[in-house]
């Protein structure tokens, strides 16, 4: 019995991811998604080998990172306020140790590179690494006019868009007159 129901419930929180990808309002879909990772916590307390919760767990933090967090991040940034962009940068390392935590333990074959948001976005982080601001400004536009693609990619999509509009503010572009060649895999 204890069985059925710890699989009724797995199937439920993919049910749950599939349908927050399809979200296009990013703070409702914040929202979701830290109810969602509380859920998931408490699913691997009860399954901590189910390759399916580690994934639901890795993919939900990367995309909290990646996406919210940053997004957080460089508003702080934009606004120069430095106490601020440094208490979401911790943030951000946290949640991306959690990821990295549950991706450890996943099946080699069910590890997964980079999330779609750091491939969407890694042309513009190359030209920034390579102080091409022209080429980085021109990544961002393309990414900002890309067309919308499967239901089940919105909330990545809006995540993109999102993302891209704060790598071209003011503030925030300036950076790529700062990094060098041996910056990070991508800004902060």
């Amino acid at each position: 019995m204890q069985q059925a129901v710890l699989e009724n419930d797995v199937r439920s929180a993919q049910w749950k991811a599939r349908t927050l990808a399809t979200a296009t309002d990013v703070n409702i879909a914040q929202a979701a998604l830290s109810a969602q990772l509380v859920e998931l916590e408490a699913l691997y307390q009860r399954a901590p080998g189910d390759a399916r919760v580690l994934l639901l767990l890795d993919r939900g933090y990367r995309l909290m990172a990646q996406g919210f967090i940053e997004l957080r991040h460089l508003d702080a940034e934009n606004a120069r306020d430095a106490a601020r962009a440094e208490q979401e940068a911790q943030l951000q390392r946290d949640a991306e140790a959690r990821a990295r935590y549950y991706r450890q333990r996943l099946p080699e074959s069910a590890q997964s590179g980079r999330s779609k948001l750091e491939s969407a976005l890694g042309g513009a982080q190359a030209a920034c690494t390579r102080r091409d601001r022209a080429a980085y400004e021109q990544q961002l536009n393309a990414l900002l006019t890309e067309p919308e693609s499967a239901p089940e990619a919105r909330l990545e999509r809006a995540l993109v868009k999102k993302l891209a509009g704060a790598w071209l503010l003011p503030n925030i572009a300036e950076r790529c007159k700062a990094l060098s060649a041996t910056s990070r895999a991508r800004p902060n």
